[in-house]
């Protein structure tokens, strides 16, 4: 609930800045602006499995289920999966034009991450959780996001980046239809 809210105060805070691309090379992890003290053991270099499954949009926000394998060595996670450390947004597309959007870019303050946080997945394994990426501030712009995006994500491990590149494509979800409130008879 405090990460929300911090998240929410962020945005706000923030102004709400708007990305096309950020001053890194793309592809590289962001730095993290905590420090972390935890790190991984030494273990065999993985091949990576990763699924997005259940992907929804809302016009402002991506949400899942991120899920992270390894088919082979050993994948070290922070078991915490922070979508700003864990999954990044490289590239948000119009499905319609094919023309990039400008994202938002979050990224949330953590605490340092423990012992108890690294997680070493093994072969056949699995680790996920629910996430949620904010793309677009309907705050700020008073305007939903387009209806539907090609979004290019980027997975990292603790101890390697890039592990994957999902593209995902989302369409907005229609609106629940109200259902008209029921009248009187008139006598």
């Amino acid at each position: 609930m405090r990460r929300l809210f911090s998240l929410a105060l962020f945005i706000s805070a923030a102004a709400l800045h708007w990305a096309c691309a950020t001053a890194q090379a793309p592809g590289t992890p962001r730095p993290a602006a905590d420090a972390q003290s935890a790190t991984c053991p030494k273990h065999e270099a993985a091949t990576a499995r990763v699924e997005f499954q259940h992907a929804s949009f809302d016009g402002q926000t991506l949400s899942g289920r991120l899920l992270l394998g390894t088919s082979s060595g050993s994948l070290c996670l922070d078991q915490r999966l922070i979508e700003s450390h864990t999954l990044t947004v490289e590239r948000v597309l119009d499905c319609a034009s094919g023309q990039s959007l400008p994202f938002l870019v979050v990224d949330v303050r953590t605490p340092p991450r423990r012992e108890e946080d690294v997680l070493l997945l093994g072969p056949g394994q699995w680790y996920g959780r629910d996430v949620s990426v904010p793309l677009f501030p309907q705050a700020a712009t008073g305007q939903t996001g387009p209806e539907c995006v090609d979004v290019e994500l980027s997975v990292h491990a603790l101890d390697a980046a890039n592990i994957a590149k999902p593209r995902l494509r989302v369409t907005r979800a229609a609106a629940p239809e109200r259902e008209p409130s029921p009248t009187k008879p008139t006598p």
